[in-house]
């Protein structure tokens, strides 16, 4: 190769991989502004983080409230009122008379304390619902937060497979500009025409577009992993997240069999427990209803100070003490308890319906992510070794070029090929991540489980560096 041929190989291998149209994927280089973060790093920033896990949080101190307010009904009530009063008594013409006065111009102040004896259970019932409500808050975060952890590891999982797509783009689009070179100088040297060097560049060139294509859907998944972790960009940055990950699409072997993670699933799945708090806190309040027609009785307790109006002084007063029992009874009311007690009853039966339903779809949840990651694990095994023989296609295939037995479009098809098996083996390690990560969702494997010991190797993820693609 002469001088000429070399410098015009080394500028067309530099225009094809860092021209205008063909950039680096878009990863920042590691700095101190720019962190570094793995699958389980992101999980922790979830569940510190995120916008759903704060707000079902804060639903949590809401119910606290709820309970405090329930169990007022228990305490005695004290009430302090106060009264003051001038009448305008004019038109009779009583004038200013002090004996008159007094009548005319009153106050009294009252200290009253009551506290409920007998409500019938209501207020039990009501106490032990706003129980069950915070109850059902707190398991209600941690189906939230089991739902947040399958959609972070869905993005982290979708970043870590456009990076890979990306590096398997990249590879191809070096062995077409290789090609693309060796067919150059052949067309220089008369040994082919110029149609092979177009059909070179064609294929080179909608490998480029490929590329750009995975590099859009690499900022695409890094915006969506920016939300679950409720962390911004900066206004400048256009194309560089707020952070990097780095971690790989790990496919680890396991020997737990379907019945066992079924059994898991509903034994652990935050759903079923707050659709049981439900039918308990709809039961209790049937008792509610049922207790609108029974006597309620209250005690009461008061002092009052008010004017002496037998007197013409204002500051005169007369004290006294009162004590004593109050009794209601709604004899009829309308049939409003019976109506309510109705459709309490319906709503009895709907969850318990619902609980059955959400059963079912569990069981039926396992069952399919199961059946997926067993599929992509046999994918990931047949990739694994057509990746090789993809690549030993590239090279027979260049070989017999040279040696006249294959042509151009043979070359370029082998080339293809092996960009399809790269690809096809990066998506079935996604398929595999995916189906993982529903399984864990469906038995609500948690980011700190410790509880439950899987046969090894666990169904978790291990914090591990990126390799290379193979």
């Amino acid at each position: 190769m002469t001088f000429q041929k070399q410098m015009r190989f080394i500028l067309i291998v530099l225009y094809l991989l860092i021209g205008s149209d063909v950039k680096a994927a878009p990863i920042p280089e590691n700095s101190e502004s720019v962190p570094v973060y793995n699958l389980e790093q992101c999980i922790e920033l979830g569940l510190k983080n995120n916008i759903e896990i704060l707000k079902a949080q804060r639903e949590i101190e809401r119910s606290q409230g709820v309970v405090i307010t329930a169990k007022s009904l228990l305490y005695p009530k004290v009430n302090l009122a106060g009264r003051l009063e001038t009448r305008n008594d004019d038109a009779l013409s009583q004038g200013n008379d002090a004996k008159l006065q007094r009548f005319r111009d009153y106050w009294t102040v009252s200290l009253i304390a009551t506290q409920s004896l007998y409500s019938g259970g209501a207020n039990r019932q009501q106490i032990a619902i706003a129980k069950l409500k915070n109850d059902s808050a707190l398991v209600q975060l941690r189906a939230i937060s089991n739902q947040v952890l399958r959609n972070i590891r869905y993005a982290v999982y979708e970043i870590i497979v456009n990076q890979a797509q990306i590096e398997a783009q990249q590879k191809t689009i070096l062995l077409l500009t290789q090609e693309f070179s060796r067919q150059q100088q052949y067309f220089d040297a008369g040994k082919t025409t110029r149609f092979n060097v177009l059909r070179t560049q064609v294929g080179l060139s909608n490998q480029k577009a490929q590329l750009l294509q995975a590099q859009t859907q690499l900022i695409s998944s890094q915006i969506a992993l920016s939300q679950l972790l409720n962390i911004a960009w900066l206004p400048q940055e256009r194309r560089n997240p707020p952070f990097i990950i780095k971690d790989e699409l790990s496919c680890p072997p396991f020997s737990d069999t379907l019945p066992e993670l079924i059994s898991l699933a509903l034994n652990r799945r935050p759903e079923l427990e707050v659709l049981t708090k439900q039918i308990e806190i709809s039961e209790r309040q049937l008792k509610i209803d049922k207790a609108t027609n029974i006597p309620r009785i209250d005690a009461f307790a008061g002092y009052e100070v008010r004017r002496d109006q037998s007197e013409s002084s204002f500051d005169s007063n007369v004290n006294s003490g009162t004590v004593g029992l109050l009794g209601s009874w709604n004899i009829f009311d309308g049939f409003t308890g019976r109506g309510q007690a109705m459709s309490t009853t319906a709503q009895i039966n709907s969850a318990r319906l619902s609980l059955g339903s959400t059963r079912l779809q569990i069981q039926n949840d396992v069952r399919d992510a199961y059946e997926r990651l067993k599929t992509a694990e046999q994918s990931v095994q047949i990739q694994g070794t057509n990746i090789q023989t993809a690549e030993d296609s590239v090279r027979l295939s260049r070989n017999s070029a040279d040696a006249g037995y294959a042509t151009l479009l043979d070359v370029l098809q082998a080339t293809l090929d092996l960009n399809t098996a790269r690809l096809e083996a990066i998506r079935a390690r996604q398929r595999y991540m995916k189906a993982l990560a529903d399984l864990q969702f469906a038995i609500s494997l948690k980011f700190q489980d410790q509880e439950v010991a899987l046969s090894p190797p666990p169904l978790v993820e291990k914090n591990v560096m990126p390799t290379s693609t193979p």
